[in-house]
């Protein structure tokens, strides 16, 4: 199911930046970063499925996954300091941890 539309957004999305560099003047240095979403759609796609089918256990694995890429992507694209913000990765991985124990419920 999500893989007749995840290439479409993909390229539109990809279409749009480089199309508002092209309009607007800016260039985004970090554009290879924008490649870190394809792991970050599959997970969140999967923790949706798990989620969708009722089996809230296992989709806290992919939930966090995917909102730890989105994060690393948003980093590297608004060349936010990576060596400053590493913390925020074990936030993200002790919400999951907690979540993941107690469940969605």
């Amino acid at each position: 199911m999500y893989g007749s539309w995840l290439p479409g957004i993909i390229l539109i999305a990809l279409g749009a930046i480089f199309l508002a560099e092209n309009y607007f003047g800016t260039t985004l240095r970090n554009w290879w970063a924008l490649f870190i979403l394809i792991p970050a759609a599959s997970t969140l796609s999967a923790a949706y499925g798990h989620w969708r089918d009722g089996d809230t256990s296992a989709a806290t694995g992919p939930l966090i996954a995917g909102l730890g890429f989105l994060f690393l992507t948003a980093a590297f694209l608004l060349d936010l300091p990576i060596g400053q913000l590493w913390p925020v990765f074990l936030i993200i991985a002790g919400v999951g941890l907690l979540v993941g124990r107690r469940g969605w419920t």
